[in-house]
């Protein structure tokens, strides 16, 4: 473990859950790209000879209810912060899940959703049905005008690219189907499956007529709320001027984080540690985004003054503690709040696999460009209220205290994701046996499980739930060597 912070950053979805399922027979696109036949309409709960459990599935966290297949199982999830569900099909012959997408951009469409999940799998902006992408990847269908419910719907399949691994030789490939349906403006719901290549023919019908009876609350009473939350976020930040973004920075300085899950003991020696994390919070230049720049040398806008916030982060993960991530990430906002930049670096490591990822961001005004090394790059445009940086993200639960506020807020926040511009609530409140501390409970996406974290009245954390049962406190870099050294888990 070093104090240059060579070991990394945040928390990461280290899930490859590639979720549920699709609606029943579509609309197959022409080369052209363009819907064949008119909508399709998908019949009700029973499709052909697909039979289902009698008692629905229902994740009161995603408002959604559902049907299962006979001798179908279903269990809650998360992937990140977000609530999910997956499914596994009868005799395991495929895997399902499904999770709720919410963007700011009221005006994102079915097409416009669907094509950035495409063009992730297969690494292209277009590739017209049959044809394979950089990936390896193919697309095998996709049907556009679907109506699941009553509400419209998009749905592709994806076949996985080959495993050019001698040692995999004879492995099936891997066929990917994603359905989206519009719950409202800037609200989807996502579907996500998959199954081997020879079981496409046997699983499609039992997904796709499972996806069929899925149901979910009222949109309209969910925009309204969103609207109220969003409201009291721009509020806030109609209030943050640079003094106040220079008191947050500062007064954050350097911390550092045990992440652990309790053991039923209660003993340190008995639990079992998820990572550390170091946050380092100043006043610095835009040249420094770059630590291994001379300062002597920024020109320019390299000198730029704004805020800096390096977190650095170390995970173990697997049953057997054997695999390691790695991550580094640098965020700078000017402080007008009118541009930021950040990157951020991502390694995992396990057995002979050491796989890096980078993505780098940047915001001028309200033009958001983030490019990676694992799939294309993405342009978004902000939203021009209640707009939280990268930056910001860090320090909003500190402001919100300093300025004695107890409500819940929205804000408008980038996702690495969902690649999306998601919707973030605050909830600030003060315990009544506990007049001197807040709580604040943190919800990112729609039906996101809460991060809870309690804090002084100086914004400083005294300890966070995560979901998992994970537990967050404060600690410090001889304290976290000693224990790390003492469960024989790696610190460089």
């Amino acid at each position: 473990m070093k104090k240059s912070g060579r070991n990394l950053v945040g928390v990461m979805c280290v899930l490859g859950v590639f979720a549920p399922a699709l609606a029943q027979s579509g609309v197959k696109l022409s080369p052209s790209g363009n819907p064949d036949t008119p909508p399709v309409r998908t019949s009700g709960p029973t499709m052909g000879a697909v039979r289902f459990n009698e008692k629905p599935l229902r994740v009161e966290t995603m408002g959604l209810t559902m049907s299962l297949p006979v001798g179908a199982n279903a269990s809650s999830t998360a992937i990140g912060n977000l609530a999910a569900v997956q499914v596994t099909g009868p005799d395991s012959k495929w895997m399902s899940g499904a999770r709720v997408l919410e963007s700011s951009d009221l005006n994102l469409t079915l097409q416009q959703v669907a094509d950035t999940n495409l063009k992730t799998q297969l690494g292209a902006e277009t590739v017209m049905v049959g044809g394979v992408g950089p990936s390896g990847a193919q697309l095998i269908e996709r049907s556009q005008n679907l109506v699941i419910g009553n509400l419209p719907a998009e749905r592709f399949y994806v076949l996985g690219p080959k495993d050019e691994d001698p040692k995999h030789a004879g492995r099936p490939r891997l066929v990917y189907g994603v359905t989206f349906i519009k719950l409202g403006p800037g609200r989807f719901a996502c579907f996500e499956a998959s199954c081997g290549e020879a079981d496409l023919d046997r699983a499609k019908p039992e997904m796709e007529a499972m996806i069929a009876t899925a149901s979910f609350i009222d949109a309209a009473s969910l925009e309204s709320s969103r609207r109220a939350l969003l409201d009291a976020g721009d509020r806030f930040q109609k209030g943050l001027d640079e003094a106040t973004l220079r008191s947050a920075a500062l007064e954050a300085k350097e911390t550092w984080w045990r992440l652990y899950i309790p053991a039923k003991t209660g003993a340190d020696a008995d639990a079992k540690e998820v990572g550390y994390r170091r946050i380092r919070t100043s006043i610095g230049k835009r040249g420094q985004l770059d630590p291994t720049r001379d300062p002597k040398k920024f020109t320019g806008a390299d000198l730029d003054e704004g805020i800096l916030v390096q977190v650095d982060f170390r995970g173990v993960l697997g049953d057997a503690s054997d695999a390691l991530t790695d991550s580094q990430g640098i965020f700078f906002e000017t402080l007008d709040r009118k541009e930021e930049m950040w990157c951020l670096s991502t390694r995992v490591r396990q057995g002979k696999t050491d796989r890096t990822s980078t993505e780098l961001g940047t915001r001028k005004g309200n033009q958001l460009t983030v490019k990676r090394t694992d799939r294309p790059a993405t342009t978004l445009i902000v939203p021009e209220r209640a707009y939280l940086s990268r930056v910001e993200s860090f320090l909003v639960q500190r402001m919100l205290i300093a300025a004695r506020l107890t409500t819940e807020f929205g804000f408008n926040t980038y996702s690495s994701e969902t690649d999306m511009i998601e919707i973030r609530r605050e909830l600030v409140e003060q315990p009544p046996d506990k007049p001197t501390f807040y709580r604040i409970s943190t919800r990112v996406g729609e039906g996101a499980q809460p991060q809870v974290a309690m804090c002084r009245e100086n914004g400083d954390l005294v300890f966070a739930d995560l979901p998992g049962g994970v537990k967050v406190e404060p600690s410090s870099i001889d304290k976290l060597a000693k224990l790390w050294k003492s469960k024989g888990l790696p610190l460089d």
